[in-house]
């Protein structure tokens, strides 16, 4: 092969590889392409099925079912409320107890119910000075006293991270492109709730419709709760505080209702004064307190809750009648009686409950 030959021989080899290596940048550019639009497709539509579920409240709720599940309700109650501020005047804090009072009932004010599930005073605390901040200055805020919190170890708190920080909260963007928010949306189309409570489309909190097989039933005979049942009363102070952040609010400060047998139990550890006293030091701070809890003809019955604790919407209607009223011939009202009277009131009708039950479940036996 000559000279010339062999040069051209190398060259068209040459070309040959560019050619190639062209060929091969360019099925790679193509590939990343469609690679980039097959990512966007599905982050796309990832968004768009978050955005139909809405399973974090940042819009309109679940326009495809109008079920509204509590997924992560320490988020989602925040981040519905804050593009809303200026339409309310009234806010309840408390727990899921406190979420299912009807908020839409309350003549004279427009209230955002802001309870959360196993809600405490730490936790609203940091949420009030977070609203305070952002220009919120309600006209009436209504507390749910949860007796648990006094009760044993001190329960860990659980807010957004941006509600410490005082940041802003997460986009919506960054939320509904997540793999959380999908698996919540397909969670909440599969009827997989998180509690037996869900949020209509008017995001009102409902009991689920539960079997007579799980209807709430307790029977005698009454034994101490389990423990732990020390009391804390030092805890009181995050619920004075948490009044003290909205001075010229009317405050209503509330227990909500409890089985009878449940506050029975509690009665036999010993403990019911020391908590007793402890709702003394917070009912002082606030305008208004009525404390459903006692025993009366609402928590002597069996209806109307499916564990002693939560009762139903329109239960506790009966409960906001009176908070509104401030008086209720189902609670005992704080702001008139002293701790020593209260106390002594408790025990009597626990008494007299615990021994009507006792001989009622005792004759059903013979």
């Amino acid at each position: 092969m000559s000279a010339r030959a062999a040069s051209r021989a190398v060259q068209g080899a040459k070309r040959s590889m560019m050619g190639l290596k062209v060929r091969s940048k360019q099925r790679l550019r193509t590939y990343l392409g469609w690679l980039a639009v097959t990512v966007g497709l599905i982050v796309g539509a990832c968004f768009v099925f978050n955005c139909l579920v809405d399973p974090l409240w940042y819009l309109k709720g679940n326009v495809l079912t109008g079920v509204n599940y509590p997924f992560n309700e320490r988020l989602a109650t925040v981040i519905r409320f804050l593009p809303r501020l200026g339409d309310y005047d009234c806010v309840i804090f408390g727990t899921s107890r406190g979420s299912l009072l009807p908020e839409e009932k309350i003549d004279g004010y427009r209230c955002y119910n802001l309870s959360v599930s196993d809600g405490q005073a730490s936790e609203y605390l940091l949420y009030a000075k977070y609203l305070r901040e952002h220009g919120f200055a309600p006209r009436l805020i209504i507390v749910d006293v949860k007796r648990a919190e006094f009760i044993g170890p001190e329960q860990a708190v659980e807010v957004p991270d941006f509600i410490r920080t005082g940041g802003a909260p997460p986009s919506i963007l960054a939320s509904y492109v997540s793999l959380d928010a999908l698996d919540f949306s397909i969670r909440t189309l599969r009827g997989d709730a998180p509690h037996h409570r869900y949020y209509d489309a008017d995001f009102r909190a409902q009991l689920e419709v539960r079997s007579k097989r799980h209807r709430y039933d307790p029977k005698g005979p009454f034994e101490p709760q389990p423990p732990p049942f020390d009391v804390h009363a030092e805890r009181a102070a995050a619920y004075i505080e948490l009044r003290r952040l909205f001075p010229e609010a009317r405050a209503i400060g509330y227990i909500p209702p409890e089985s009878a047998w449940r506050i029975a139990g509690f009665s036999r550890t010993g403990q019911l004064d020391a908590y007793l006293a402890a709702i003394a030091q917070i009912a002082a701070a606030y305008d208004e307190f009525l404390d459903f809890s006692i025993p009366s003809a609402l928590t002597e019955s069996k209806e109307g809750t499916y564990d002693g604790s939560h009762y139903m919407r329109a239960v506790n209607a009966r409960v906001l009648a009176g908070l509104m009223a401030n008086h209720s011939d189902l609670a005992v009202d704080w702001r008139k009686e002293d701790v020593v009277a209260i106390t002594a009131l408790y025990h009597r009708r626990l008494a007299e409950f615990m021994e009507t039950t006792t001989e009622a479940e005792a004759g059903a036996k013979r």
